[in-house]
Order: structure tokens, then sequence, then C-alpha cells
């Protein structure tokens, strides 16, 4: 288990007699398979995640597999939002205009979020008992808060849930597929403080759905900050306009600088 996996990433392919990659460059595993993968599949708890059905990824932490999940399913959302709008516009020039750019949650930001995982190439005999194939299944789990209110239908092929034209939910074959609506433990909200035994896609879709009120300042604190802008001030007397003042020395050559 490392947190520190890197993949080779290059700009462009030039091919003379031999191939050549130009312009490399190593981006992290994770976070480059969970954002830029064709195809991403997960098993039930999302601590097993297959990307383009040959690289396989274990992340023992199903609580932080599950952030990382939500993050990148919002941050490609949002780069797909952004690249349409131009396009159903019409004018290549209005590109950027007036849209909001997407925010870091976690995969892109100067200090992403460290987890440990493990990352291997499937074998062949893998890749043939990969997936669970489709099966008869009488409801679909309604997760809005994770999958931001997606209409999952079930995948045909692979099996599990369709979420998006990338993402395949629960189509991978694991021995704890049949035990994961029990595998619940206790668990705190930070925000609303309920306990309560849920399992990592449940808390998931809880904490999404629970925000924190903003909090006021207390009357104590608003007067110790009152009491330390006034510490700083002194009586001034202006003799260009004959009035009483209490200033800083900041305010004061500021107000000098008024009548020269």
């Amino acid at each position: 288990l490392s947190s520190r996996h890197q993949l080779l990433a290059f700009v462009s392919l030039l091919e003379t007699n031999k191939p050549y990659l130009v312009n490399c460059l190593r981006a992290p595993a994770l976070q480059a398979l969970l954002l830029f993968s064709r195809a991403l599949d997960t098993s039930a708890d999302c601590t097993r995640l297959v990307a383009d059905s040959w690289l396989e990824m274990r992340v023992p932490d199903s609580a932080a597999a599950l952030r990382l999940l939500s993050a990148a399913l919002q941050l490609r959302a949002a780069w797909e939002r952004l690249l349409n709008r131009p396009l159903r516009a019409g004018r290549s020039s209005q590109v950027g205009s007036g849209v909001t750019q997407p925010r870091p949650l976690g995969l892109t930001s100067r200090r992403p979020l460290q987890v440990q995982y493990s990352l291997c190439r499937l074998t062949a005999l893998e890749k043939q008992n990969l997936y669970v194939g489709p099966q008869t299944v009488a409801a679909v789990p309604g997760l809005p808060g994770l999958f931001q209110g997606v209409e999952m239908t079930p995948d045909e092929e692979k099996g599990g849930y369709r979420v998006t034209e990338f993402l395949t939910y629960n189509c991978l074959t694991s021995d704890t597929d049949l035990y994961s609506d029990c595998l619940r433990s206790f668990w705190t909200c930070p925000h609303c403080a309920l306990y309560m035994p849920f399992t990592p896609l449940e808390r998931m879709t809880h904490e999404s759905g629970c925000r924190p009120q903003p909090q006021e300042a207390p009357p104590e604190e608003a007067a110790e900050s009152s009491a330390k802008a006034t510490a700083l001030q002194r009586p001034y007397h202006c003799n260009a306009c004959e009035r009483d003042f209490m200033f800083t020395s900041t305010e004061i050559l500021r107000h000098r600088k008024q009548h020269q």
C-alpha cells in the first residue's frame, strides 16, 4: 500500500523510425485514473476500482474511496458542462466568459487527499472473471447525495448499475457483495451529531445532504475585537480644521495629507 503510485502521462506522440513520447510527466495514479479513465467500474463498497478494464486499485479505507469518487464525479460533471456550453452557443470566442471554474475537490488541489491504496495490472484470468454479469434487480438503490440525483439503470453487460457514461457501480465480483447491506458501523455526523450505524454509501449520502449551519460570533468576541481597534487610537487635534479626533498613527498621516 502506498499513496505515491504514479503513471506516465504525455502530451503528444512523435512517430519517426521509432515512436517517441513528447512532453512526458508523472501524474498521481489514483487521481489521474479517476479523472481521465474512459471506463470506471466499482465494487459494492467502492474499495475496489478498475479503470478501463485492466488497471485495478484497492483502497482499504472505504470512506476515503467514496470521498475521492464523489469528488471525481463532481469535477468531471463540471468539466463537461464547461465544454458543452460554448459548443451549444456556437461561438468559440465566448469560451470562459461568465463561466464559473470548477473548484478543486481534493483531487486537483495543492494538498490532495492522501489515500493508501494498491495498484496492479489485471491478468488475463482476472479479466475473464471481472464482472458479475447481468442480473435481475428489483429496485435500484437511491443515492442522490453521492451520484447527484442521476438515474441509475442496470447494466446489461457488466451487471451492477450504470451511473454515468464512464462509471458503473457494483459490477465487480467480490466476496462481500452478498453481505454489503449488513456491513454497517456506528458513526457520528460531524454536522448534526447523529449517531447511527451506516454503511459507507449511506454515510456519504447523509454527510453530503447535511450542511453545517453558519454560527454567529458571540457578543463577547465582537466586543473584544472593537476594544483592540480602539486601543490603537489616540486623541489628535487638527489645527487646520480645528477639530478633535480619535485616530491611529496611519489615520493621522492620512488626515494630514488631506490638508496639503
